[in-house]
């Protein structure tokens, strides 16, 4: 097929057979614009994502702490023995980094009943600059139980 090389008389450009071709320098800023903030969404929302499960690393280490702080708190104060109250620190590898756990922990009796304890923990860390808590409360009963059934 041949091809006229000649201008055309009133554009005096060369004319283009099979339409425009290539694209323009706002066309390509516009998509590196567009591409750029998606871009960027992705990134900001992984690491809100590892953000969150940072955070929830920390929260169930911290239910993990106060369940087996109060079941040992419950073993001693079964068998009659010494009971850890007041502040303690707790410090635990999580994800390689160290974190700083505080417990305050309170027993006492319920109302006139000098049977039945009233146990409250609540477990403390600092989590992106600002403290984060954890409560729970348990009732003991029956003081020395566990001992009396292991003999008989």
């Amino acid at each position: 097929m041949w091809l006229p090389l000649k201008m055309t008389l009133i554009t005096g450009k060369w004319p283009r057979p099979f339409g425009r071709r290539g694209i323009t320098f706002i066309e390509v800023m516009v998509t590196a614009v567009i591409l750029s903030a998606g871009l960027v969404a992705i990134y900001r929302s992984f690491f809100i994502g590892v953000d969150y499960l940072d955070h929830l690393s920390r929260r169930l280490c911290a239910l993990d702490l106060i369940e087996s702080r109060v079941a040992a708190i419950e073993r001693d104060f079964r068998v009659l023995r010494d009971v850890d109250v007041g502040r303690l620190n707790e410090t635990v590898l999580l994800n390689g980094r160290p974190v700083d756990f505080k417990y305050n922990i309170q027993l006492k009796p319920v109302g006139q009943l000098l049977s039945v304890f009233q146990l409250d923990i609540a477990l403390s860390w600092v989590e992106r600059g600002r403290e984060v808590e954890i409560a729970r409360s348990a009732y003991f009963s029956g003081i020395g139980s566990t001992e009396k059934g292991k003999g008989n």
